[in-house]
């Protein structure tokens, strides 16, 4: 495999997640603003990292917000690099399913990150334990959701990346299934070569001659 495209390929990961999360984000919550009900819009497009910006008199949803986009993004980041360099050449289906679940264990703890923060701006009491916990599980299972219905859009990317960055395979017809070719080339035949035949010569004149039979 060319290792520039398979680094490339956790990039190109993380910043599909950063740039879908912040979309789905903004368009909740332009949907609330637009009266749309809750129901089909939570199953269809949840809100992963919880839009603050437009709220004013308190920083904190804006920096749940970025801090769960920061951890969402990194995290995807490292998940997705662990598989690519565990994934053999070619293997999409190990990548597709591998990055899907990356995108969801990220998008929990992204979740963890921001709901404290968002609980501290919505006043909620910590010692009304039921309401605490019930809101708690909302905002952190929020990103979860997201994650199961639109993170398989980044694991595609991320699978075809993968196999357009794995070489051309070898031909293995000559040698049979699971056996490469050799690496040094094979002995080539020399032709022998060819040595003139000696020519003796015949009796000097003078010599005698051996006798002849009669």
């Amino acid at each position: 495999m060319n290792p520039q495209p398979a680094n490339r390929t956790p990039v190109i990961a993380a910043v599909l997640v950063g740039v879908g999360a912040l979309l789905s984000s903004l368009a909740g919550y332009l949907f609330v603003l637009g009266g749309v009900p809750n129901v089909p819009r939570a199953w269809i497009l949840p809100d992963p990292l919880g839009w603050g910006f437009g709220r004013g008199g308190s920083p904190l949803p804006v920096l749940g917000m970025l801090l769960a986009l920061v951890v969402l993004s990194g995290l995807t980041w490292l998940f997705v690099r662990m598989i690519v360099r565990g994934a053999l050449p070619g293997r999409g289906a190990a990548v597709f399913f591998g990055t899907w679940g990356a995108v969801m264990i990220a998008s929990a703890a992204a979740g963890l990150v921001r709901a404290p923060l968002t609980l501290a701006y919505l006043q909620i009491d910590p010692t009304q334990i039921e309401i605490y916990q019930v809101q708690f599980f909302t905002i952190s299972t929020a990103g979860v959701t997201w994650a199961l219905v639109w993170g398989w859009v980044t694991a595609l990317v991320a699978a075809i990346v993968h196999r357009a960055a794995a070489g051309p395979a070898a031909p293995s017809g000559a040698y049979g299934a699971g056996h490469s070719a050799p690496a040094y080339p094979p002995q080539q035949a020399y032709p022998q070569q060819q040595y003139p035949q000696q020519q003796y010569p015949g009796p000097h004149p003078g010599q005698p001659q051996p006798p002849t039979a009669g």
